[in-house]
């Protein structure tokens, strides 16, 4: 039978290389790909809350008007990704990879701390700015972290550690997907009804950004 956790290596590796260390800095980093799978998937939802319509006044638009405002709101943090993911490779080879990720991770928390700002009065200006900063952070943040990992990795339990990445990517995704339901069922429709999604966003954003400087280099 095959054992999944395994280490096949072609050479002996010193076992000390195999210390908690790099397992710990592996699991910090994949934090940033669980606020990349949440900030992805929880969007859609929160703008689906009634509260969030009634807020800024989305309950009356046409379908057609809400679902412009809608991909407008996705469209900004895609567009900031995309150049956050430009500018990472060459903030990490400039700066070194962990301050890229302490920048990015910054930039993210930035990001989502303006997006709390919005309200009725406000409107949705907020939240497009957030989300455009939020993005920028999540973009860089993409780039660096697998590589990151990759490089701290021995060779043979390099494939475990960057799952690591992609396990964190779909944890963040099913709480994003999730997280309105449960203030939908267990929360009154109001303004704390649909803040409480966005806040959620700061939380693997600062572990990420607090566990940074504990990264080996």
């Amino acid at each position: 039978m095959v054992n999944l956790f395994e280490r096949i290596e072609d050479r002996p590796t010193p076992k000390a290389v195999y210390n908690w260390r790099v397992y710990a800095c592996a699991i910090v980093a994949a934090t940033a790909a669980i606020m990349i799978g949440y900030d992805s998937a929880f969007i859609g939802t929160s703008m689906a809350l009634a509260s969030f319509k009634n807020e800024f006044g989305l309950a009356h638009k046409t379908s057609k008007q809400f679902a412009a405002i809608s991909a407008n709101i996705v469209s900004t943090y895609q567009g900031g990704c995309f150049f956050g993911s430009l500018l990472g490779y060459p903030l990490g080879q400039i700066l070194g990879r962990r301050l890229g990720l302490f920048i990015s991770a910054l930039v993210f928390v930035l990001g989502a701390g303006v997006m709390l700002a919005a309200d009725g009065a406000r409107g949705l200006g907020p939240i497009y700015g957030g989300r455009i900063v939020a993005g920028l952070g999540i973009g860089a943040a993409s780039n660096l972290t697998p590589l990151y990992i990759s490089e701290i990795a021995p060779p043979a339990i390099r494939g475990q550690l960057v799952g690591m990445y992609e396990l964190g990517w779909q944890i963040g995704g099913l709480v994003g997907f999730w997280i309105n339901y449960g203030v939908s069922e267990n929360i009154p429709s109001s303004h704390k009804q649909w803040l409480i999604p966005f806040a959620v966003q700061l939380i693997p954003g600062a572990l990420f950004a607090i566990g940074i400087p504990f990264f080996v280099r």
